[in-house]
């Protein structure tokens, strides 16, 4: 290099042009970076979607509809049981007068007991050797000779009920388990009845109910 170049360049990098030159490197560094720094492609961001909106109505729970209890059932008046629905071939035993009635609740007085005391019973009264019918059908379960009730028959009916005939004459005319029909007879009327001795020939008639005593004019009239 000749001694004219190197004056030139010391003259150049010695001086204001130094200046200018390292001016114009800084420019185009910052030139570079500009372009690099804005020209680098942003990283892509994850598109986060938004989750739906769900249009969300007030449960409202439906309450169970309670069943309306069921009105208790008005009960049917029982009907009233007469006894001639029960046998209805129901007779008297014995056409005669009632001379003592039927009292358990008060006492009457016993002419031959001489005494007050309850009558399970009816006397009826009538001629001695009367017919003594059986008031209903049924089955004959006892012919006995009561201590107190002289000869008795007791007969056996449908539904519970069953009827007793006292103060007969010996030897009835029917025997234990004979069938019999409303209207035979199954005695005569007389006076075997220590007990009710006073009276005379009569009939000692009473019905009992499922074993419990009731009243014969309910049964018969």
């Amino acid at each position: 290099m000749s001694n004219y170049d190197s004056g030139k360049m010391k003259a150049l990098f010695g001086g204001k042009g130094f200046y200018i030159a390292l001016g114009l490197c800084l420019v185009t560094v910052g030139i570079i970076g500009y372009m690099v720094f804005f020209t680098k492609e942003p990283p892509a961001q994850e598109v986060v979607e938004p989750a739906p909106v769900v249009d969300q109505k007030p449960v409202v729970q439906q309450q169970e509809e309670e069943e309306p209890e069921p009105e208790p059932e008005e009960e049917e008046p029982q009907p009233v049981i007469q006894v001639e629905e029960l046998l209805p071939q129901v007779i008297s035993p014995l056409d005669g007068t009632t001379v003592t009635v039927f009292s358990m609740t008060e006492l009457i007085y016993d002419e031959t007991m001489a005494d007050w005391r309850t009558h399970d019973g009816l006397d009826i009264q009538a001629a001695e050797g009367d017919s003594v019918k059986t008031a209903a059908a049924g089955t004959v379960t006892e012919v006995v000779n009561d201590e107190l009730m002289g000869t008795t028959v007791v007969i056996e009916h449908a539904d519970g009920y069953t009827t007793q005939y006292s103060s007969l004459q010996t030897n009835p005319p029917v025997s234990v388990g004979q069938k019999v029909s409303a209207g035979d007879i199954i005695g005569t009327v007389g006076s075997t009845a220590a007990a009710e001795s006073a009276m005379g020939p009569h009939l000692h008639f009473s019905v009992s109910k499922d074993g419990q005593i009731v009243d014969p004019s309910e049964y018969v009239q």
